[in-house]
């Protein structure tokens, strides 16, 4: 039995086969694979598609790194003609990002706070100027900052987004509720009226009701119950001088005579046309008394009685002098 010879020749077999694969591929083991591409994205948005001359406009400018690792990372927010930077952050003044204009003002560049390279994003607010002319539309666009770096997919390295001056107007809620007190079990009939006194057009969005303890029996097709609120929707333009009534009707339980209910309305996602929002709320007081009770006596105006049903007619006996009294009750006769 020749076992080792045979054992012998395949490990030397062995070894020169492995030999050879190093030989054939030098370095394979040891190549790393190949870095990601670098992509970065850009984001302008804004809520604010319309604005009025000295209104400020919101935009969020963000730079995202969605593939791959960069050496340096910001962005820059380019500003129309007419506007100018006030601040950066949100509105409680946090802000994610280091925000700096340029010195001609016409745009803001962003660099991350904390310094990490994978995404920064700010709101930026700016001021349309008093003597920009209704009907402009305003750019606003940020392109992203990666030094550099290699981007694959160059055309979202920017991104534009855009907001026309309008004619600013004023809207107001008012409520129409009937003076003095109600009682339980009548009908009340109410209405929220929403105008607008211009100058320009509005669109009116919605109004909102802060339901309590006692709902309207009765109210507007185009409102919504949601728990402790009711929602009108509206979504349309208010000429200058027009209204946008929404009625209500209130039935009140024997249970809330004597406490007084309030509700209040109010404008549900204002307009960014409208500057003036100290008219856009209004309260109804409903003072809940109980029914009149009978009068002294016993006996209400109203309440038939015997001597209400007492009719008395006098008949003149031609020729006689004599007098015929006749008096009827009611459900009775006699003379």
């Amino acid at each position: 039995m020749r076992f080792e010879p045979v054992r012998a020749r395949a490990g030397l077999a062995g070894v020169g086969a492995a030999t050879a694969l190093l030989l054939v591929l030098p370095g394979a083991a040891l190549a790393a694979p190949a870095p990601a591409p670098v992509d970065v994205e850009a984001q302008a948005q804004t809520e604010q598609a319309q604005i009025y001359p000295g209104g400020t406009v919101e935009i969020r400018a963000l730079a995202d790194v969605t593939s791959g690792e960069v050496a340096k990372l910001g962005l820059t927010l380019a500003l129309p003609a007419g506007v100018t930077y006030e601040r950066s952050g949100g509105d409680d003044g946090a802000a994610d990002a280091t925000c700096t204009p340029a010195a001609d003002g016409r745009s803001v560049t962003c660099v991350p706070s904390d310094g990490r390279r994978k995404q920064v994003g700010t709101s930026v607010f700016v001021r349309v100027g008093t003597d920009v002319a209704p009907g402009t539309s305003l750019p606003f666009t940020v392109t992203a900052d990666i030094g550099d770096a290699v981007d694959g997919k160059p055309e979202n390295n920017t991104s534009t987004v855009k907001a026309e001056v309008r004619t600013s107007g004023d809207l107001s809620l008012e409520w129409k509720v009937p003076p003095g007190p109600v009682h339980p079990g009548e009908t009340v009939e109410t209405e929220v009226v929403v105008t607008n006194h211009g100058p320009g057009p509005v669109e009116l969005k919605a109004v909102g009701l802060g339901i309590g303890d006692y709902w309207p029996s009765g109210y507007h097709a185009s409102c919504w119950p949601d728990p402790g609120s009711l929602t009108c929707d509206h979504f349309k333009e208010l000429a200058p001088g027009a209204t946008a009534r929404f009625p209500f009707t209130w039935k009140f339980p024997a249970k809330a005579a004597g406490t007084t209910y309030k509700v209040w309305s109010g404008l549900v996602l204002p307009n960014p046309l409208d500057p003036n929002e100290a008219n856009h709320r209004d309260l109804a007081t409903f003072t809940i008394t109980k029914a009149p009770g009978p009068a002294a006596g016993g006996l209400t105006p109203t309440s038939p009685g015997p001597l209400t049903a007492l009719a008395a007619t006098v008949v003149a006996l031609a020729g006689t002098g004599a007098l015929l009294v006749r008096t009827r009750r009611a459900g009775a006769r006699r003379r």
